[in-house]
């Protein structure tokens, strides 16, 4: 299905941190000058206004992924189209550099085909004597533990039953976007990024029962700390960290909000798994 627009309406922001990002920021805001409507513009890493901001077709982000997972996070229940221009290292979600931008804009602004629609989490935390916190999470919701390093103890409910406990150095639950970021470094499986799945890994398990699991995208899932003296953290994407103590409760679910990525238009789906991440390669 493709969507036609004259002047499509862009929100651009940038990394400050990127030493490569003002220079473009200000090359790609006068060249999309009379192709595009620019109804907002950030050189900042903070990006608090997009969640304000009026009505906008595509966010053109500057930067690597973590660029993309502000931005993305910026923007909370107002998922739109992200399109990123990569300024980081690997930059897996971030699908253009500068050049192929240019060469793909029309394309990538007319064809809704080009837009990948991907699960992500509702993350609620509830602390006995506090105001329940909520925050969402693109790639992943991450227990982890904190000083002083000891093995944390979680229980376990998979909607509303009991599910495990487990013991080891916290647990990863993963988004199929997420699945090759923090998941796959501890041995969690790659999923297709537009599957609906909620993915389970445990971080260095005291046991070898517990092994990595795919739970249907509708799972509510709800781990609390039950071990003494055993401070942790919840890390939503990497980039928000809130304190666990005993007691403590997260609950995780699918988040009706759809994270939007824009894809290269001429490049397969698993074409960016096998060339940025080498995956499948023969090394015989």
């Amino acid at each position: 299905m493709s969507k036609k627009t004259d002047k499509p309406r862009l929100f651009l922001v940038a990394n400050r941190l990127k030493p490569e990002a003002e220079p473009l920021f200000h090359e790609l805001r006068n060249w999309l000058t009379g192709r595009a409507e620019i109804v907002g513009a950030a050189l900042d890493a903070e990006l608090d206004e997009l969640a304000h901001v009026g009505e906008v077709d595509f966010v053109i982000v500057l930067g690597g992924d973590g660029s993309i997972l502000h931005a993305g996070r910026a923007l909370g229940n107002r998922q739109v189209p992200l399109v990123g221009v990569n300024l980081g290292k690997l930059g897996y979600l971030a699908d253009f550099d500068p050049d192929e931008f240019r060469a793909t804009f029309d394309a990538i602004t007319c064809d809704c085909d080009s837009i990948s629609e991907r699960m992500m989490f509702r993350v609620r935390l509830r602390a006995a004597g506090q105001a329940e916190y909520e925050d969402i999470a693109l790639n992943d919701c991450v227990l982890r533990v904190g000083e002083p390093y000891r093995t944390l103890s979680l229980a376990l409910e998979l909607n509303g039953a009991p599910l495990c406990k487990l013991h080891g150095d916290g647990v990863i639950v993963a988004t199929p976007t997420g699945s090759t970021a923090h998941n796959m470094s501890c041995g969690g499986p790659l999923v297709e990024p537009d599957v609906d799945a909620m993915i389970l890994t445990p971080r260095c398990p005291h046991s070898f029962t517990h092994r990595p699991i795919v739970l249907a995208g509708s799972s509510t899932l709800t781990i609390t700390l039950i071990g003494d003296q055993q401070p942790a953290a919840a890390v939503m994407d990497g980039q928000s960290i809130r304190r666990l103590q005993k007691g403590d409760s997260v609950e995780i679910s699918r988040h009706e909000a759809r994270f939007q990525l824009v894809r290269h238009p001429d490049r397969q789906p698993w074409e960016t798994l096998i060339t940025k991440l080498k995956w499948g390669l023969d090394i015989r």
